[in-house]
């Protein structure tokens, strides 16, 4: 089924980078609660991800690689 490795990739995504649940708890939880938590979690870390990249200094547009012109002497 297409569901199972969805449904593996959650579980495991909310016991590795969230607290509180057990395996148990998201393996047996509603999906409807489950989607709603795994949707929290992906904000937040996007939010987070946001924040370090503002006080980090980088922005969203990427960079150009430096160019270099060269002169004859």
């Amino acid at each position: 089924s297409e569901y199972r490795p969805i449904l593996h990739r959650q579980i495991f995504e909310l016991l590795n980078y969230s607290s509180g649940f057990t395996h148990g708890d998201v393996y047996s939880m509603p999906v409807y609660l489950r989607n709603f938590y795994y949707k929290m979690l992906v904000k937040a870390k996007k939010e987070e991800k946001e924040q370090y990249d503002k006080a980090s200094g980088k922005s969203n547009s990427q960079s150009k690689p430096p160019s270099y012109s060269y002169a004859k002497q």
